[in-house]
């Protein structure tokens, strides 16, 4: 796999580091990591310091899987791993480097990549290495990807053990309370914490005086302080309470965290008060950020430059990775600007990997010939093989602007309409049409429609619905008639102003809530022509 193709390499790090929990979390990281460092093979182990071994939880090589296959480390480069602390790269000679490691010579190894995998406070936990038959240079991006696989690893490995834990001791629950990985907290039915475990104090900093008598979310961020205030009645009455949100530690940093609990029943039918557990998703998060980062940088860096036309665009995820996109491509030998947006039905990863399968496909189909509506039916076709087993569909506006002709023209494709706004007459107008939504039928015939005339001033508005749908403390849509009374006050301001003024605003509107669906916006405004 070439380390310089992003669109594969997202989705090894997404497979290989965010689909899978538990045994076949590792089988998955494996795989993916042989695949995206383009080695031979690779391996996660578990350290057992009696007998100075590894155990292989999960050996992948030359496309074969192994489990629970125990070597000793004398002699070898893993040992080198584990002694030195630190990630080991060996780009070339490795057997002349370690001539007894026998192991090596049958695999034919040549480089190896290691690192080892630790708890919090130091205590190596096992190893993660690649193996390969020819030299391996060093490339920054190479490590770095290789660094995004091992702390999913060491989350992996950290979660199952803090599990494994809870479920030794679930029916002491003063064990529970001293021993548990997870952060505990016991509260009374004013949601004030009455009793709480070593893990949680560990992870803020605080002492067990400082944190008894207070509530969770006085540890919060101000944004989550205020959505767990405004939505404590609702969280409070479902059975089982599942919130992520973050906290402040003593020190000030902000730590991401997963609430998980319910109510606390004596078996005599008595409410003993309210039981959380705290997970510290730092390093879950800090893999989905770094996936999320590398998304980031398939959105267009810096809006194309067209002479009468002003355009710019911006998407928020809900979580660290979402499932909208927005792009601006030049056909070859075209004067038109094509501009899309879309909307993969949820969010999350599987919608991230869609998407980036969606992106990549139409790049590739609008630098060859054919109608917008001849791209748009090729993507779904392509689209529908991979979502047919699933419930995934897309949604998609695809528009053609050219400027020098003084026209536009679209495709519908189950997306809301676009608004055109005209500040001359002061007419908003939705740019309608018919097309099913991506993914759903492979033989849909979609069609363009067009639009001449285009005058100075006049602003186009591409969005998807986690804007106009997104909802305040009372339950009250943004809409789409706050969106229109804003391009009506600021018609003559950029359209990177009119972007930025959108989302903040929504951003105020939202205050005390937690965003439920990603949010994308596209502005393009009709200039003088010859002016950019």
């Amino acid at each position: 796999m070439d380390l310089h193709d992003e669109n594969s390499m997202i989705r090894r790090i997404l497979e290989g580091t965010a689909t899978q929990t538990g045994d076949q979390f590792f089988d998955a990281l494996v795989v993916n990591l042989a695949a995206a460092l383009n080695t031979y093979g690779a391996w996660v182990t578990e350290y057992l310091p009696q007998t100075n071994q590894l155990r292989a939880i999960a050996l992948w090589m030359g496309g074969t899987m192994t489990h629970d296959f125990t070597y000793d480390v004398a002699g070898t480069a893993c040992e080198t791993v584990l002694t030195a602390k630190d990630l080991i790269h060996l780009p070339d000679n490795v057997l002349a480097l370690y001539p007894d490691d026998d192991h090596a010579r049958d695999l034919g190894a040549v480089s190896y990549l290691g690192i080892p995998l630790m708890d919090e406070a130091g205590k190596i936990m096992g190893h993660l290495s690649v193996l390969d038959r020819q030299p391996m240079p060093e490339q920054a991006r190479q490590q770095a990807i290789f660094r995004i696989f091992a702390a999913r690893a060491t989350a992996e490995m950290q979660r199952l053990k803090a599990e494994h834990k809870v479920r030794a001791s679930e029916d002491k629950y003063r064990r529970i309370v001293e021993t548990a990985g997870e952060g505990f907290i016991l509260m009374d039915d004013n949601h004030r914490i009455v009793d709480v475990n070593a893990s949680f104090c560990r992870l803020l900093g605080f002492t067990r005086d400082e944190v008894i008598g207070r509530r969770p979310f006085d540890f919060g961020t101000e944004d989550f302080r205020q959505y767990c205030m405004s939505q404590q009645n609702t969280v409070m009455a479902a059975d089982y309470r599942r919130v992520q949100g973050r906290l402040v530690a003593q020190n000030g940093r902000e730590i991401p965290v997963l609430f998980h609990g319910n109510d606390l029943i004596a078996s005599s039918g008595e409410h003993l008060g309210h039981v959380a557990f705290v997970t510290d998703m730092s390093e879950h998060f800090k893999s989905l950020k770094l996936a999320g980062e590398v998304q980031t940088t398939l959105l267009p860096h810096t809006p194309p430059s067209v002479a009468g036309l002003e355009i710019a665009g911006r998407s928020e995820s809900c979580d660290e990775i979402g499932g909208d996109y927005y792009d601006f491509i030049a056909p070859p030998d075209a004067t038109t600007l094509l501009v899309a947006v879309g909307d993969m039905s949820g969010h999350g990863v599987d919608a991230a990997l869609l998407m980036t399968t969606a992106r990549a496909f139409l790049r590739m189909r609008a630098q060859q010939s054919g109608s917008l509506a001849d791209i748009v039916a090729d993507l779904n076709r392509h689209l529908t093989s991979d979502t047919q087993q699933t419930d995934r569909f897309m949604t998609l506006i695809l528009m053609g602007l050219d400027t020098a002709a003084g026209s536009l023209a679209w495709v519908r494709a189950g997306h809301d309409p676009a608004l055109f706004y005209d500040p001359q007459q002061d007419r908003f107008e939705e740019l309608r049409g018919p097309g099913l939504a991506l993914g759903l039928n492979p033989a849909v015939a979609y069609s363009a429609i067009d639009k001449s005339g285009l005058q100075p001033g006049q602003i186009i508005a591409l969005g998807t619905d986690g804007i106009w749908e997104a909802r305040n403390t009372r339950g009250e849509m943004f809409g789409k008639q706050r969106l229109k009374t804003l391009l009506r006050q600021n018609a003559e301001a950029a359209a990177a102003v009119l972007v930025d003024q959108l989302f903040q605003s929504l951003q105020e509107f939202t205050r005390g809530t937690l965003p439920e669906d990603d949010r994308t916006l596209v502005i393009a405004k009709i200039k003088e022509s010859g002016s950019q």
